[in-house]
């Protein structure tokens, strides 16, 4: 009797142990399973389900594109205010440009302008928060009022409320648009489980995450490290900028408002953990994100004034804050 109740207390405390290692991801994929399952409920009808199929990928593919290269930066336990007003700006220099050149070539010379933007914004934000000693999302915090000022400034100076593009860059084709959206997300995942799972920029931000002060010791030049996380999350806040530009074709003063919330309640919902560290995972990204289109969808489905979405929204990211943040010395990023 006492090696069988040896046996089952070991196992039960393995459980115990593998459920307390692993309750991000049980959490995450629980809350995905369970807004699969009322979205499929609320669209019985086959016609209604494509379409909000469709629907759902494409008001994915921007957020699931921008978290991914935000696994970086939240692995490190940082954060980054100015993502949604860099979406705004970005869209409107991609139109500017392209409008002014012309053709696909226009379109090119304008992604890849607002990329070494991006790119250059991502090294700014990483490098004098490490220069000045002060957290990052106060850096984060000067580009999201600089961007707001670039934003309204660039309206301004057109007259109008909102510009569009003179040549559309969406395939007219639905399933066609859905398939390029499918193919852009999954190379970008590659890519990035790639650099952070096979190379040092993910060790080292997860590292930083965990406990920055044993990384220094270690030899490792934190500041290079945070720089080039900021700027891979740069380079895909650009590529999803190129994703909101396809699906509307047009940007104004209130394009990318909210982005920046949006994809950190993504994140938290798929279970990356706020304080960062070796439980960061790229998975977080997508699940997190279809996640909440999904979830959006199904209350709208279901009648839920938009009012009411928002806050049933405001409630479930606080019970999950309460949840999975448990560092010590404070629950926000730093």
């Amino acid at each position: 009797m006492t090696v069988n109740n040896t046996v089952a207390e070991s196992k039960t405390g393995g459980v115990k142990a593998f459920l307390k290692a692993h309750i991000y991801d049980i959490t995450a994929y629980i809350g995905l399973i369970a807004v699969l399952i009322l979205f499929f409920i609320y669209n019985p009808n086959p016609k209604r389900l494509a379409y909000n199929i469709s629907a759902v990928l494409q008001a994915a593919a921007t957020y699931s594109i921008i978290s991914l290269g935000a696994v970086f930066v939240y692995s490190m336990g940082f954060m980054d205010v100015s993502i949604g007003q860099q979406v705004g700006v970005y869209c409107i220099l991609m139109i500017m440009i392209s409008n002014a050149i012309g053709g696909i070539p226009g379109i090119i010379i304008g992604f890849l302008a607002v990329l070494a933007l991006a790119l250059l914004c991502g090294a700014f934000n990483g490098f004098v928060a490490v220069w000045l000693g002060l957290p990052s999302i106060v850096t984060s915090l000067f580009l999201m009022f600089f961007f707001t000022g670039a934003q309204m400034l660039l309206m301004e100076s057109t007259g109008l409320n909102s510009i569009s593009l003179s040549q559309s860059i969406r395939p007219a084709d639905r399933d066609t648009y859905s398939l390029v959206l499918i193919i852009l997300i999954a190379a970008v995942l590659l890519i990035v489980t790639y650099f952070f799972k096979f190379t040092k920029l993910g060790k080292y931000t997860r590292g930083i995450g965990a406990n920055e002060t044993t990384v220094k010791q270690s030899g490792v030049n934190t500041t290079k490290w945070k720089v080039l996380a900021y700027m891979a999350m740069g380079a895909c806040v650009a590529i999803g900028s190129l994703v909101v530009l396809s699906r509307t074709g047009s940007a104004g003063k209130g394009t990318g408002s909210g982005y920046a919330m949006d994809v950190m309640i993504c994140l938290i919902l798929g279970g990356m953990p706020l304080s960062g560290g070796m439980k960061s995972k790229v998975s977080s990204a997508l699940i997190g994100t279809f996640t909440y289109v999904l979830l959006s969808n199904v209350l709208t489905a279901m009648g839920v004034g938009l009012e009411l979405v928002n806050l049933v929204k405001a409630v479930i990211f606080i019970a999950i804050i309460m949840v999975t943040c448990r560092k010590r010395g404070g629950v926000l990023p730093r």
